[in-house]
This record gives C-alpha cells, structure tokens and sequence, in this order.
C-alpha cells in the first residue's frame, strides 16, 4: 500500500477538472487551452513518474490503493499497477498532450473541448489501474459521455446522426458486457479480477459456475458459451471489431482528427485491455468449436479491414479500417491462447509471444495512430476538407519535413523492421503460427494489402505532380514537430530495443500464461 494515492491522483484531477470546465458559465469568448493542455502535461508527468517508479521484476500489483467502498455488495475502491497497466498509462500519458496540443494548433481552442478531452484522460488512468469489475467499469462507462459530445458538437456536417450511431453501439456492448461479467462474478462471489484469474488457474471455475450459476440445467459448456459471447461481443464493439465496427469508420472521418487520436489510440485499447483482463481467463473452459468460429470471424474480418481500406478514397476512412486490421491481429493473438498446451513447453513459449505481442501491438498501434491522425490534423488545417488518397500530389516537394514525419509512420504501420510496427506483428505471427497455423495464414495477405494501399496513399499524395488549382502550403513549423517528437522517438527506438517494454511486460504475461496451463 502507498502512503500517497498517486493513482487516484492520476485518475481524479484530470477528470474534475475536465468536469469543472464542462459546467462552467461562460461568460466571454475566451478560452482555456493552454491551461488545459499545461494541465495534461503536468498530469502526465506525474504518470511517467509512476513507471519509472514501478519495480518491473515483480509479478504482483503494485502501487495499490483500496478501501471499502460498498461494504452490502462486496466492492472496494482498489486501484494498482503490474506490467500491462504501466505500459497503458505511459500510452494515456504520451496522447493526451499531444491530442490536446492538437486541437490548438487546428484552432479547436474551445475550453469546454478541452474539458471533454481532460475527462477522458483521468476515465484512462482508472480504466487501466481498477483491480474490479465495478470501478473499471465505472470509468469505462464515464468515458463514453465526453466522447460523444466529442463528435456531435466539434465533428464534421453530419456529425450528430454519427455520434448517435457511437453512441448506441457502445452501449448494447455495454449491456452485453455487463450482464455476462454480473453472472461471472454472481458464481464467483467476487468482482475482483484477481480472483477471476486465480479461479481459472486452479480450476475451481466450471465448479463455481455449476453450483452457482444453473441457467435452466444447462451444461457448464454451455453457460461458459454464453458468457464468453457476452463479454467478448461486448468488448469488440469498443474495439471496432469487424462485423461490430458499423460505427468506426464514419467516427473517425466525423470527429476532429485530434478526437480520432484519442479515439484510435486509447479508446479501443479499453476494450482490448478489458479482453486481457476477462476474456483470457475464460478461454480454457469455452468450447473449442466456439473458439474456431470466432477465429474465423476474426481473420476474415481483418482481411475485409485490409481490403476496405485499399478501396477508400478518403484518407481518415482508409486509416479507419486500417486500425481495425491492425487490432484484428491483437484479437487473433488472443484466441490463439486457448489452444491446449497440456504443459507442452514449445506452445507454452508460443503463447508468450502471442501475448506478448498482443500487448506490444497494442502499444506500437497507439503510438503510430496517433502520429498518422495528428499528421492528418496537420494536413487538413493546411488544406481544409475532405483529404483525398489520390490527391492532391506534389506535396514532398512543398512540405518536406510533413512528407516525412508522414513517411516514417506509414512505414511503422506496414511493420518495417527497425520501427515499433514490426515487433508487435511479428510476435503475434510467431506465436500464432504455432498455436493455429491455419488462422496465421489467412491473416498473412492482410499485411501485404496493407502494404499496398499505404505506398499507393504516399504516392499520389506526396510525389508526382501537384494537381491544377492546389494553393501553395507552408511546412511543419517547430512547434509541431515538437509536439509529435516524444511519439516519433519512440517509434524509431523501439524498433531497435523493444525490451524498455517487454521488460515491463513480461513477469505479468508469465503469470498470465501460467495460470492458463491445461
């Protein structure tokens, strides 16, 4: 225990303070960005402080805060830190600022924008540190509301049918995810999710769900069945999982690019994260059939992200569903864990280069969304509307330095080796192809189409000739190269050394793969 809650520090200032700039009266036309962002920095900050802090080597939670919070249900106020909510919050720590920085160099400098985006931040830090299913989805639940109002008062024209459509399907997902994780902790007697995984790893859980948890005498297989539909539908509506990504693509082009940093980058980390946390446990006892069904859906689904991308014309949709292929992997990566091992070491190691390529994609995919949407940001202030994957050409020569910030993340997210792309993606087919080989080689063409259709976008955006009628553009000035050099640095030196990370990471993906031998 700390003597400081320096997590609920994390969680709470940002998200009051965002809230205060929410129902503040406005009195005049002037702003508060540049406190707003001062603010997130300093937020930040201190969350660096705490990972550097955090002793990588232990495999328990640490930095905990609890306290008895609803004695009549069993709930207590407790957040903590392992491997994976550090690198999550180092991510939350790196986009926030830039995302908000963002928005004032486009000129979005409302204070009550700004507010929205601070409440997002804190809801990141709980989502990723809660040690229950009641206060992590709590938070999860809380950033909902700031990102609606996110796209349908700062989006595009069109923007409030958008936000709508955002807004319903999170929430059926939520509804799904909360009435399976109810029946799961009703059995369990605990919404703890360290009692979750210790009930898996023991083997106690298919008899707490039979003695517990009798839906009309249906066979324990059945009742894992539907709760395993329940928690992982719910969660891959938050990733933007194909065939329950009807509200990504038309989000992202809608909301202001900032928003979609944050959207891309954090936000369907959430529903990942969540899927770590509650659907891997559940994996050995759901049905394999179910499994392979769900595999299906999963590869065929990213190579329809892959090839939906190729066909865009407009540049934020193309990223659109090229973040959905890239966390397609991550899915992939996580249903490849239920393969039985029976203690076999090679699958043992195979699952730990899934997972850990999981966790690294999930990171490597914040950090290279985030440089790609806040280029386009860029772009768009420079060129307003609509940008074109087949125009406007000629840019390299007006806007070197844009032409090759942009140039360096594209060729992060082909998975260029030397660049944090690669080292997510290749763990993820490393383990992969031993678990389920079939499933790595459908999602293997994935990688060249998504190849293609980003080569094709810097060519006839940045080479060749300018079309008629295009004005002239100024380059990147210091100040916005600054904003983007802390996520750029680490692109460039993660790709050489990626265990600063996996360092991080590891003793929790050991413990976690341990706890699924069967």
């Amino acid at each position: 225990m700390n003597p400081f809650p320096w997590l609920s520090l994390l969680t709470w200032l940002p998200l009051l303070a965002g809230l205060g700039l929410l129902v503040r009266p406005i009195r005049s036309n002037r702003v508060l960005a540049a406190p707003s962002f001062i603010f997130s920095v300093f937020t930040s900050l201190i969350s660096l402080m705490v990972v550097l802090k955090y002793a990588g080597g232990s495999e328990t939670s640490q930095w905990e805060e609890r306290m008895e919070w609803i004695p009549s249900l069993g709930i207590d106020y407790a957040l903590g830190l392992d491997g994976l909510s550090v690198v999550m919050l180092t991510l939350s720590a790196l986009i926030m600022p830039m995302a908000l920085g963002a928005c004032r160099l486009s000129g979005l400098t409302h204070e009550r924008l700004a507010g929205c985006l601070l409440m997002i931040q804190g809801t990141l830090a709980g989502v990723f540190t809660a040690q229950n299913f009641f206060l992590w989805f709590f938070f999860y639940e809380i950033a909902l509301i700031p990102a609606y109002f996110l796209i349908k008062l700062w989006g595009k024209p069109g923007s409030e049918s958008v936000s709508l459509r955002f807004f319903i399907y999170s929430m059926i997902g939520s509804i799904a995810l909360l009435v399976g994780y109810l029946a799961l902790a009703s059995a369990l007697g605990s919404y703890e999710f360290k009692s979750l995984s210790e009930a898996s790893a023991t083997q106690w859980l298919p008899e707490a769900l039979g003695k517990n948890l009798a839906w009309f005498n249906l066979p324990i297989k059945w009742i894992v069945a539907i709760l395993f539909a329940l928690i992982f539908g719910g969660l891959a509506v938050k990733v933007g999982m194909v065939p329950l990504h009807g509200w990504l693509p038309d989000t992202y082009e809608h909301a202001p690019s900032p928003v979609t940093m944050v959207l891309t980058a954090l936000l369907s980390k959430m529903g990942l994260y969540g899927m770590v946390r509650m659907v891997m446990p559940l994996l050995p006892y759901t049905p394999w059939p179910l499994i392979q069904l769900t595999m299906i859906v999963t590869v065929v689904g990213l190579l329809y992200a892959a090839m939906s991308a190729m066909g865009q014309v407009s540049l934020k949709r193309m990223l659109a569903y090229s973040s959905v292929n890239h966390l397609g992997y991550c899915v992939m990566a996580l249903l490849a864990l239920a393969r039985p091992s029976m203690g076999e070491a090679s699958l043992l190691t195979a699952k730990e280069f899934a997972l850990g390529g999981l966790a690294m994609q999930m990171f490597s995919h914040g950090l290279i969304a985030a440089a790609l949407f806040y280029l386009t940001s860029l772009m768009e202030h420079r060129m307003p509307g609509k940008i074109s994957v087949d125009g406007p050409g000629g840019l390299r020569a007006e806007v070197p330095h844009l032409a090759g910030w942009m140039g360096l993340a594209v060729f992060a997210s082909i998975g260029l080796p030397g660049l944090c792309g690669f080292i997510g993606e290749f763990m993820i087919f490393r383990g992969v192809f031993a678990l389920i080989p079939w499933a790595a080689c459908i999602a293997l063409p994935a990688l060249l189409i998504t190849a293609i259709f980003y080569l094709r976008m810097l060519q006839y955006v940045f080479h060749g000739q300018r079309k008629h009628g295009a004005c002239s553009l100024t380059d990147l000035s210091r100040r916005e190269c600054l904003l983007m050099m802390p996520v750029m640095a680490l692109i460039l030196i993660l790709g050489w050394f990626p265990h600063y990370i996996m360092d991080l990471l590891n003793p929790t993906l050991i413990e976690a793969i341990e706890g699924m031998i069967f």
